[in-house]
């Protein structure tokens, strides 16, 4: 499938996704140029278990960034942002392959799968974690010195 149709079904996915979960107009453009850019660092990494962590520390970063600028929490920008790279395909497959008797192949997959799941729970969590701790010192230094 061509690059461009991959990014613009990505984009559409985000979207799509922030509309069904009522998110305020205004994040909704945000979280998909955010989902796009994420899915790109995906694809450039190869699609592997550090593109699925690299991806979505990313997106963790730039949603909480994004969140801090325009005064919004930054679960509105992640859960649409963080919807192409959910390796949903990965599931199906390892579902198939249990139905259809191939526990090898159900078991490599089924790994690898939940292997980028956990590659994007602990990118997230870090990024919410660091850009917490890191906003957090800055404004207490600027507060401090008035």
């Amino acid at each position: 499938m061509s690059l461009w149709i991959q990014l613009i079904a990505c984009g559409i996915a985000a979207a799509s996704f922030s509309v069904l979960l009522h998110q305020p107009k205004s994040t909704i453009l945000v979280s998909s140029l955010v989902g796009i850019l994420g899915y790109t660092v995906f694809l450039g990494l190869r699609q592997s278990t550090l593109a699925y962590f690299v991806a979505s520390l990313l997106i963790g970063l730039i949603c909480e960034l994004a969140a801090r600028l325009m005064k919004r929490a930054a679960t509105l920008f992640v859960t649409g942002a963080i919807i192409p790279l959910v390796p949903g395909v990965g599931l199906y497959r390892t579902m198939l392959y249990v139905v259809d008797g191939e526990y090898s192949n159900a078991v490599q997959t089924g790994a690898a799968t939940l292997l980028g799941i956990c590659g994007i729970a602990m990118a997230i969590t870090i990024s919410s974690v660091v850009f917490s701790a890191f906003w957090h010192r800055k404004n207490t230094k600027r507060g401090a010195s008035c």
